[in-house]
């Protein structure tokens, strides 16, 4: 290929030629070498200097990091103008608050009372229960 394209020394290339007489192989490889380098040279001569391309800062911003942004600017637009289009308030319905007649249930305080100790508990009396690890305590 250097032989080729002219850029061997003369010693090296008379060695290269004296070589080349003796090996038809390596003769029929230099011959496709040089016609290659012919086309390309050909090839290349009509055209216009192609540029190489710049190369890109490593600053870039990847592509997919601009897609997540793009999805989130969607979603806020969406948000801010879905939400003023129903600006109709929820209604609360009133739900009054247990009494203690409707504490006679599975999860009521007078169950509880009387599971805890086989003593009969009064009604009155009141559980404490400070942590979740110890007994409460029954005043």
């Amino acid at each position: 290929m250097d032989r080729a394209s002219g850029e061997l020394e003369p010693d090296v290339k008379e060695l290269l030629e004296a070589h080349l007489e003796h090996d038809p192989a390596a003769r029929k490889d230099a011959r496709e070498i040089e016609e290659t380098l012919r086309l390309a040279r050909r090839a290349l001569a009509d055209q216009k200097v192609v540029p190489l391309p710049q190369s890109r800062p490593s600053w870039r911003v990847p592509s997919w990091a601009w897609a997540m942004a793009a999805c989130f600017v969607c979603g806020l637009f969406l948000g801010i103008f879905g939400a003023r289009e129903r600006s109709v308030a929820p209604s609360i319905a009133y739900v009054p608050a247990p009494t203690v007649a409707a504490e006679s249930g599975f999860w009521s305080a007078s169950r509880f009372r009387a599971r805890l100790s086989p003593v009969n508990v009064k009604s009155e009396n009141r559980v404490i229960w400070k942590s979740p690890v110890r007994k409460p305590e029954i005043l």
